[in-house]
């Protein structure tokens, strides 16, 4: 994949990652729209919701990701503006940070509640898909870097 697919990649899954965290908790405060992704007993979003383990230190979970994917897209922003490598290096950092919560969170789910919050894994994929496309952008400049090319014009 060429660095100005994975440039555009990145705003996508970042804003996709943004959109299911707050229903994630749009679902939490409305018990009613719990439903929409409940199915049986294992994918059930309300059983996720109404365990005790739904947040960390007193602060429900889906803020973490309305926190993270808000910061990993003020991060992406100046990134695709000026192609600087401190920008992308960020993401990457941040997007590992996010992918260490993302296992925790979904060891949590299938473990200890032993349920599967579909709209969590939704957000968790899409960390992933954020962390993939920015190591994949990391390997394109590091190679480029070489070359001196900056922009994602440049790559072949």
């Amino acid at each position: 994949m060429d660095a100005r697919t994975l440039h555009a990649l990145l705003p996508v899954a970042i804003i996709i990652g943004l959109g299911l965290s707050i229903f994630a908790g749009y679902e939490t405060t409305h018990p009613a729209a719990e439903g929409a992704c409940s199915f049986n007993g294992f994918v059930s979003c309300a059983k996720v919701d109404q365990s005790a383990h739904s947040s960390t230190f007193g602060v429900p979970d889906y803020w973490a990701g309305i926190a993270g994917f808000l910061v990993l897209l003020a991060v992406d922003v100046p990134l695709l503006r000026t192609y600087k490598p401190v920008w992308l290096y960020l993401v990457l950092g941040l997007s590992s940070l996010g992918l260490i919560a993302a296992v925790y969170f979904a060891y949590v789910e299938l473990v200890v509640i032993g349920a599967l919050c579909i709209i969590c894994t939704g957000a968790y994929l899409s960390n992933v898909v954020v962390f993939a496309a920015a190591l994949a952008l990391y390997r394109v400049t590091r190679t480029e870097s070489s070359g001196g090319a900056r922009s994602p014009d440049a790559v072949p």
